[in-house]
């Protein structure tokens, strides 16, 4: 067990996170849940392992995927190969058995298939190669289920198709989405009897342009069952159109490239990605972008460091949501913003009656806050807590009678409030032989 794991453990009694009535609390801030205020529904919380991480142990496959043992990422995003073959096998099949979905990504087609005849640097695919691209990927699809035993759930057509690199990458109009998934791959998919869906347009920010041309032809528009973005610019927002026909929306890649930050801080800031995500955008899914960072100079493009078992604390603010909001869960309603710094969001397992509540303190003093759930069928919420000493660590119970409990977030901190559960359904991370710089 790792040694902030025996700190925080330690350190449980002097907790501020405690239950006291309400009664004598009558100017502390409100954030109110309403059990029968369903939302969207949720596909999960992931990272990409492209380049970075085609194997791992079987550590870090427990510390990223497990949601007993780590964070539970419920996705991971592998890239697709530009030479047709194919990479990450390891890692894919590890995430699979711990519950999670593959997903892949194209950066480029094939240089023989380009303008500018290189994977690099942009250029497009050439008019005469679509059907030839619609069978590459199709390949791709199935030599991942044959040599690695995995069935693709989605795969992405370009990444960010507005940005032109030094590295792998292409340019693509929204016409040119529409006409090859309209004509090539989407049929030669569905003629192969494949149910990978396909995902598009993966833009570098929060935009959605290059998706408006699918999405008015309703013959494309049903070969497309998500529509994507990146995180690197503007603010999380919803997609009209697009959401409006049903398709779910994931971000799919965000990080930053500042002087190497683990701290809190950095945790704050992905925390409060991943709320604005949910409550503005009403996304089903978000990522991260490197599970271990890969930069040749380090910065924070990775939830671990390039050692890949220094764990960073954005790690754990990541995991208080996606260790508990599974799959399949509902976003509910509620009081987003209760105080200022103060950020709340709310999920349910709609099955099981099973809850969370993330709650997210910016402020660097701890925080009082009343919560009041309308129609919960909970007699106690069970706090995890992710601040500067605590590394997702489960606290005492709170008792919910009377549908409301009260409690302290500590300063710059990240709690998840959950009904209770057997010690079996969730546990704090565990052998994680690592530490946080």
């Amino acid at each position: 067990m790792q040694q902030r794991t025996l700190v925080a453990l330690k350190t449980i009694a002097r907790l501020a996170l405690l239950s006291f009535p309400l009664a004598a609390q009558a100017q502390t801030p409100t954030a109110t849940i309403n059990w029968i205020d369903v939302r969207q529904q949720i596909d999960g919380f992931g990272a990409a392992a492209a380049w970075t991480a085609p194997s791992m142990t079987d550590a870090q496959a427990d510390l990223f995927f497990s949601p007993t043992a780590g964070i539970g990422l419920s996705l991971v995003r592998e890239r697709i190969p530009v030479d047709g073959t194919v990479e990450g096998c390891v890692t894919m099949q590890k995430a699979v058995a711990r519950g999670a979905k593959a997903w892949a990504t194209a950066w480029s087609p094939p240089a023989s298939m380009k303008s500018n005849g290189s994977v690099n640097n942009g250029g497009t695919l050439l008019a005469g190669s679509y059907q030839t691209y619609a069978n590459y990927q199709k390949a791709y699809i199935q030599n991942v289920q044959s040599q690695c035993g995995v069935t693709l759930y989605a795969i992405s057509v370009q990444n960010e198709p507005d940005y032109a690199t030094t590295y792998e990458s292409a340019i693509w109009t929204g016409q040119n989405f529409h006409d090859y998934i309209l004509n090539n791959l989407g049929p030669t998919l569905a003629a192969a009897g494949l149910a990978t869906k396909i995902i598009m347009p993966e833009y570098s920010s929060w935009n959605w342009s290059l998706a408006d041309v699918t999405m008015k032809d309703a013959a494309a528009v049903a070969y497309v069952p998500i529509v994507a973005t990146h995180g690197y610019g503007g603010s999380p927002q919803p997609y009209a159109l697009g959401q409006g026909l049903g398709k779910h929306l994931w971000e799919t890649e965000v990080s930053d490239f500042g002087k190497p930050d683990a701290s809190i801080v950095s945790g704050l800031t992905y925390a409060i990605e991943i709320h604005n995500t949910m409550t503005i955008a009403n996304g089903n899914a978000w990522h991260y972008w490197w599970l271990i960072d890969g930069a040749n100079n380090p910065d924070n493009e990775g939830l671990t460091l390039q050692d890949g078992v220094t764990v960073t604390k954005r790690l754990y603010t990541i995991g208080n949501f996606s260790k508990f909001i599974r799959p399949g869960w509902v976003r509910i309603g509620g009081t987003a913003n209760p105080v200022g710094g103060v950020y709340v969001s709310a999920y349910k397992d709609l099955s099981s009656g099973t809850f969370a509540i993330v709650a997210i303190n910016q402020n660097g003093t701890a925080v009082p806050l009343n919560f009041v759930l309308n129609g919960f069928p909970a007699a106690s919420v069970t706090p995890w807590v992710t601040s500067a000493s605590l590394d997702l660590a489960q606290q005492p119970s709170i008792s919910a009678d009377g549908g409301a409990f009260s409690g302290t977030l500590l300063a710059s901190s990240v709690t998840t409030f959950i009904s209770k559960l057997s010690s079996a359904a969730v546990a704090p991370p565990t052998n994680l032989n690592a530490t946080v710089h």
